[in-house]
């Protein structure tokens, strides 16, 4: 299976600006020899190794400069785009079902939005400064979009490791019928919550032990209401929750009293702090149970950063240039 034919990627290189005029350095062949590279032995640690897997690969003797003059060409990172988006046309299928009698099988997209930090060469410090500076003055945070259904990642961002995440977010469509957001607690945000909520968008996501709403309702595991805890603060009656029984509540914060959204609380025993879940599934629809559960397959997306980090080897390329290292990053996606 073929993601597209030779004369639709040389029109795409000459649309690009990314070469001019043909040389030894074949475009098509260069992006083999990357490809080669980031999935080959683990020997290709430098540009030089680049350099001479591109020779190795097309038998040719192809002088150390005219093969980086093409590695530093900014138009490189959007041509590899370019091929992930047409690879990721043909491989996208419907890689997972829910059962017809499960709620959730009513959503045509469940997305997960997550982002992974990777260490970098410390001289690309300037390009792309770390959080952490004395461990890893360089580094990047790769953020993701992955439709569960597929399997596949729909959107990708390559930022300097300072951005926070919610700067990240991808913008949100017009309608989000049928569409289940999974997230973690660094995306907790109300207004998104709403937008979400306006476009008749669900989601699931995770929230800091900072948060402090009022709580509205309160249903035990077992179906017990407990009025008690009606109209005060979470924190304030926090500590008489049972620890022996998830939570169901409806919350509502200060400044966005239009919208009411259910938090689901669970003790975790082993790291001794509770849980909080925020969602606007139905609860006429959605059990306590089904959200915990649901939530649990955000973890897909982890296994997605392993597998890139596991397998691609783009971490360990000592080169000082900020438009190859997000090639490479951006071509381990492929």
């Amino acid at each position: 299976m073929t993601c597209f034919d030779q004369a639709e990627f040389l029109k795409m290189v000459e649309q690009l600006g990314f070469t001019i005029r043909q040389r030894n350095v074949h475009p098509l062949d260069f992006i083999l020899s990357l490809i080669a590279a980031l999935g080959g032995d683990g020997n290709s640690d430098t540009q030089a190794d680049l350099h001479r897997k591109f020779n190795e690969l097309t038998g040719l003797n192809v002088s150390y400069r005219s093969w980086a003059n093409q590695a530093k060409k900014e138009a490189l990172p959007t041509l590899i785009l370019w091929i992930w988006l047409q690879c990721l046309e043909i491989f996208s299928r419907k890689a997972m079902a829910f059962d017809e009698s499960s709620p959730f099988s009513v959503f045509e997209h469940i997305l997960i939005q997550d982002g992974s930090s990777q260490a970098v060469y410390s001289a690309l410090k300037e390009a792309f400064p770390g959080c952490f500076s004395a461990v890893s003055p360089a580094a990047v945070e790769l953020y993701t979009t992955m439709d569960l259904l597929t399997n596949n990642l729909v959107r990708v961002q390559l930022t300097e490791d300072t951005r926070p995440e919610r700067d990240c977010l991808p913008p949100l469509p017009t309608s989000m019928a049928y569409v289940l957001i999974l997230m973690d607690a660094g995306y907790i945000e109300l207004g998104l919550f709403s937008a979400i909520d306006d476009r008749e968008g669900s989601f699931i996501c995770k929230a800091p032990q900072s948060i402090n709403p009022s709580v509205l309702s309160a249903v035990r595991e077992d179906g017990k209401n407990l009025n008690r805890y009606k109209g005060q603060k979470l924190k304030g009656v926090l500590s008489g929750f049972p620890k022996d029984q998830c939570l169901d509540l409806d919350v509502e914060w200060s400044g966005y009293q239009r919208w009411t959204y259910r938090l689901v609380v669970r003790w975790n025993e082993k790291k001794q702090k509770w849980t909080f879940i925020v969602t606007n599934l139905n609860r006429a629809e959605f059990t306590l149970s089904e959200v915990l559960q649901a939530y649990r397959l955000r973890w897909q997306i982890e296994l997605i950063f392993k597998e890139i980090k596991s397998y691609s080897g783009w971490h360990r390329f000592n080169t000082k240039s900020a438009t190859l290292v997000f090639s490479l990053i951006l071509m381990s996606l492929c």
